[in-house]
């Protein structure tokens, strides 16, 4: 006869727990999703700002035990197998950013939002740049210089309001673990 410990939680409980603990990497997938999804606006799959930078760069200095390089790994794999840029472009510069932002987690970990927002755009910036000489060299042509600007500039613009859903999730994680 088959006997069960007394201390094992419940099916719900352990769901639950188990959600709390894969938010994150929901909340980067969603925000990639939302950043392909097409627009109707004349120009902008040119300049689309890639938006699932701002989760990356967050987890990475907030809460790097729920979000680990193997998760910014998989989330570039998924970004290229659903965008048009060559396979492992999106990978190699999400695993590069993540290793760059968590060699800065010291400096950046209780500083004022707005140093925060002048530390990813020094590391975004990197990372466009990266992206950008990589799509060049597998398309044997360099692209415009100026499309990644305009787009390297929305993102940074958009910080703010990117970042908001991280943070909120962040503070309700950080209340729930108490």
């Amino acid at each position: 006869m088959r006997t069960f410990p007394l201390d094992r939680q419940p099916l719900f409980v352990r769901l639950v727990s188990g959600l709390r603990r894969g938010s994150p990497k929901l909340l980067t997938l969603l925000i990639l999703l939302f950043s392909i999804a097409p627009t109707y606006i004349p120009g902008y799959a040119s300049v689309r700002p890639a938006l699932v930078l701002v989760p990356i760069f967050y987890w990475a200095v907030y809460r790097p035990y729920s979000f680990s390089v193997v998760s910014a790994f998989f989330t570039g794999l998924a970004l290229d197998l659903l965008e048009s840029t060559p396979l492992g472009v999106n990978t190699l510069v999400f695993t590069v950013l993540y290793i760059a932002t968590e060699t800065q987690r010291r400096f950046l970990t209780g500083k004022s939002f707005s140093l925060v927002w002048f530390g990813f755009a020094i590391l975004s910036f990197g990372a466009y740049f990266l992206k950008w000489f990589f799509v060049s060299v597998s398309f044997a042509v360099f692209t415009p210089v100026w499309t990644a600007f305009v787009s390297y500039f929305l993102l940074v613009s958009a910080y703010p309001a990117v970042v908001w859903p991280c943070a909120k999730l962040h503070m309700y994680l950080t209340d729930k673990e108490k």
